[in-house]
């Protein structure tokens, strides 16, 4: 994918991978900048150099995989063996979870304490 790409998918709401699903690019609005996020442990580095043009990674590395979409967490959800990931309402922050058994969980991205029941996960 080329730059321009990936940054108009993650701004639709797509989930743009790099390189594995543990990585993801995501839209940090404090800073205006697009970033690739490690899933597990939540390190971030630039999408780009800061020549804002120079990829962190070959344009064939990131994709965007087949997913149907986002639902709504549920009393019946469940996670996955790999682990499930939820999107907060309110900034479109991606997580992975390994089990629902919380009530809310605060937003790593816009640090606001979201309930359970408004989280979105992966269809």
């Amino acid at each position: 994918m080329k730059l321009a790409e990936i940054k108009t998918a993650v701004m639709a709401g797509k989930t743009v991978h790099w390189a594995s699903d543990a990585y993801v690019v995501i839209y940090a609005p404090r800073i205006k900048e697009f970033l690739i996020k490690c899933l597990l442990n939540d390190h971030c580095i630039g999408l780009t150099w800061e020549d804002g043009v120079t990829m962190n990674g070959k344009p064939s590395q990131f994709f965007i995989p087949f997913q149907k979409g986002w639902k709504p967490v549920t009393t019946r959800s469940r996670a996955k063996q790999r682990g499930t990931f939820i999107k907060c309402p309110h900034c479109g922050n991606i997580k992975r979870i390994y089990h629902f058994s919380w009530c809310a969980v605060t937003c790593q991205g816009c640090k606001q304490m979201v309930d359970k029941y408004d989280w979105q996960q992966e269809a």
